[in-house]
């Protein structure tokens, strides 16, 4: 599969708004405005290194209970990806689990479980803007 180059880590975190800061002025960076996503979390990424931070929304959801069991931390790993629909293919033939796929502002992402990739939560992204930070924020 062609890969264009890593795009995104995502760091679930307890305190959102305090990691956020955290993460700014360690890194000397802004994040966005953060925004509810369908996989019920509260996100923001940073637009200069492709910092994404992830917070559960409700107690009961899938991140709430990936959070109980492994604690805050990284929990997926994107890359970007010339074209998503070959990249998925590619994926489901080597039998990897697609979790979901979603569309984001002008480009679309693909997750896909960790328990056939070795514990890593991949997502592979596709989108024509510079970063991943660019298309969630025209969500």
């Amino acid at each position: 599969m062609k890969v264009e180059r890593l795009d995104v880590t995502t760091i679930y975190v307890k305190d959102l708004d305090k990691a956020m800061k955290f993460f700014s002025d360690l890194f000397e960076t802004e994040f966005l405005e953060p925004w509810p996503t369908m996989m019920d979390t509260r996100e923001t990424v940073d637009r200069r290194w492709g910092i994404n931070l992830a917070t559960p929304l409700t107690p009961d959801g899938v991140s709430s209970k990936v959070m109980a069991s492994k604690g805050e931390g990284l929990i997926t790993t994107g890359f970007k990806v010339p074209n998503l629909d070959e990249a998925v293919a590619e994926m489901k033939s080597r039998g990897i689990k697609l979790v979901a796929r979603e569309k984001i502002g002008a480009g679309e992402y693909a997750c896909f479980h960790p328990s056939d990739t070795f514990g890593a939560m991949i997502l592979l992204v596709e989108y024509k803007e510079e970063n991943l930070a660019a298309a969630c924020a025209s969500k």
